[in-house]
Parts: C-alpha cells; sequence; structure tokens
C-alpha cells in the first residue's frame, strides 16, 4: 500500500448561514487571500491541507479536505448531502449578526438528521468577524459567554472567535490545526476509503 494511502484523512465541513464568512475563512486559509467584494458562493469548493498534529508528544501528518459550502437556505438540501463521511463540521456564525447565532438550532437539527449523536465527528462553532467590533464594540450582538454556554448545552467544541480579514493565513492555520488535534481525539486514526483528492478543482468564484 502506498503511503498515501495509509494516510489519515479527515473531511471537514465548513457550514452556517450565508455571509457569515465561510468562503472568507475558506480563501485566507487556502491561499492567503481575504476578497471583501466576491459574490456569493453557489455550490461547493473543495482544497485537502496537511496539518501537523501533536498527540501524547508525537508528532503526525493529517490530510484535512475543506468543504467551503453555500449557506442560503434554497442550498440547504444540497449542502447536507456532503455531511455524510464527514469527521469535522465547522459550524460559523457572524458575531455582528444575532440572527446568524440564533439560527444554530436548525443546523444542530441538520447535522443530527444527516449524521445523528454519535462520536464519529466533531462540530467545531466558530464566531467569525471579531474585526468589526475591535473598533466598534457596540457591532457587537452575540457574547462570548451565549456561544461558550450552547458549546457546553450541546456539548460540541468551542473554537473560539476570529476574523477572516485580520488573522493571518498562519494565525489560520494554528487554528485549523487543534481542530484537527481535536478530530483525532474523538475519531482517532480514519483512514478515509476514496476520498483522498489528488487534484484539487480549481476555486470558483465565491463569497462569504
Amino acid at each position: 500500500m502506498s503511503n498515501d494511502e495509509n494516510k489519515t484523512v479527515y473531511k471537514m465541513v465548513i457550514i452556517g448561514e450565508s455571509a457569515v464568512g465561510k468562503t472568507c475563512i475558506f480563501k485566507k486559509i487556502t491561499s492567503g487571500v481575504f476578497n471583501e467584494k466576491s459574490i456569493s458562493t453557489i455550490g461547493i469548493d473543495r482544497r485537502t491541507l496537511t496539518f501537523k498534529i501533536n498527540i501524547n508528544d508525537e508528532e503526525k501528518d493529517v490530510d484535512v479536505q475543506l468543504w467551503d459550502t453555500a449557506g442560503q437556505e434554497r442550498f440547504r438540501s444540497i449542502t447536507t448531502t456532503y455531511y455524510k463521511s464527514s469527521q469535522g463540521l465547522l459550524l460559523m456564525y457572524d458575531i455582528t449578526n444575532k440572527d446568524s447565532f440564533d439560527n444554530l438550532d436548525s443546523w444542530f437539527q441538520s447535522i443530527n438528521e444527516s449524521l445523528g449523536e454519535s462520536n464519529n465527528y466533531l462540530v467545531v462553532l466558530l464566531g467569525n468577524k471579531v474585526d468589526l467590533v475591535n473598533n466598534e464594540p457596540d457591532k457587537r450582538q452575540v457574547a462570548t459567554e451565549d456561544a461558550e454556554k450552547i458549546c457546553k448545552e450541546k456539548g460540541i467544541y468551542w473554537g473560539g472567535e476570529c476574523s477572516a480579514k485580520d488573522f493571518t493565513e498562519e494565525q489560520l492555520k494554528e487554528m485549523f490545526t487543534k481542530f484537527t488535534e481535536e478530530m483525532y481525539k474523538k475519531v482517532g486514526t480514519n483512514i478515509v476509503k476514496g476520498a483522498i483528492v489528488k487534484n484539487d478543482p480549481k476555486p470558483k468564484k465565491s463569497k462569504c
């Protein structure tokens, strides 16, 4: 068997309401680019990244297939089909948009309907657009404490708050390395048969 065939590969799907910053995060971590003037995501985009994680003082290389999805309601049924066989779901909301946080329950429901309540995947909750409240605190509509509380209630992993605009590519990679470590702790060594992407497709025009 080749090394590629033996490599641990995880599939992580980025989900959440439209305009919370999913594609901005995806583009920044995969290409280092932030574009405020891109158009709404239609369909799916995918890239494979390798993260070096540390488990019990041992370094491991893990490939993560990162999937960017559309957040509009009309695409929801399509998006949920990509949950299957995933080991990670990155559920994002906008800290300056309370509706994006209040609507999390519908996302939790779709996750449970698609994957069931099991220990075979990790759900990470991540707040975005912290840059907007750094200079104007009054723009914050979702308290950090409320996000931490819902994570405890739902038994999901609190990923913290970030900024696709202000965080560097390296900062985002450090954050995703931690997410990958948490997936490894929960899922273990999981070889996703037929899931290794040797040639990822070219990116589509898309937006947060």
